[in-house]
């Protein structure tokens, strides 16, 4: 990595699956309705798309690491963990250069965006 690479990492903390349906039907209906479409992907998944689409925009400026704080050896350490833990920000955290940008959702646009700004800048 040079110095003018960009770090992206997503921390994340999921949360086990829901056991059944929010209307209480145990899940065992479709209720037909649009949804998010991503809410099937793991954050991991959307994470590595993510570091492709980042890679596509800035071919070897950006590197992309997603870290799952209750699993990674680190994660009882991490500043991020505590955050989390507290649920002041919702997961995950997008932390660009090690300064929190982004907290409740990954947004590969925005994300690419304020790579861009950081590149440009320098």
């Amino acid at each position: 990595m040079t110095p003018d690479t960009v770090q992206v990492v997503i921390y994340d903390a999921p949360a086990a699956p829901a056991s059944g349906c929010a209307c209480g039907c145990s899940g065992h209906h479709d209720h037909n309705e649009p949804g998010d479409p991503l809410a099937g992907v793991s954050l991991e998944m959307q994470s590595k798309a993510l570091a492709l689409t980042l890679n596509d925009a800035f071919p070897g400026k950006v590197v992309v690491w997603y870290i799952n704080v209750l699993t990674d050896p680190r994660g009882p350490t991490l500043p991020q963990t505590a955050l989390l833990n507290s649920q002041t920000f919702p997961a995950p955290l997008v932390y660009i250069n090690g300064e929190g940008r982004f907290a409740g959702a990954l947004i590969p646009e925005r994300i690419r965006e304020e790579v861009g700004k950081i590149l440009e800048a320098r």
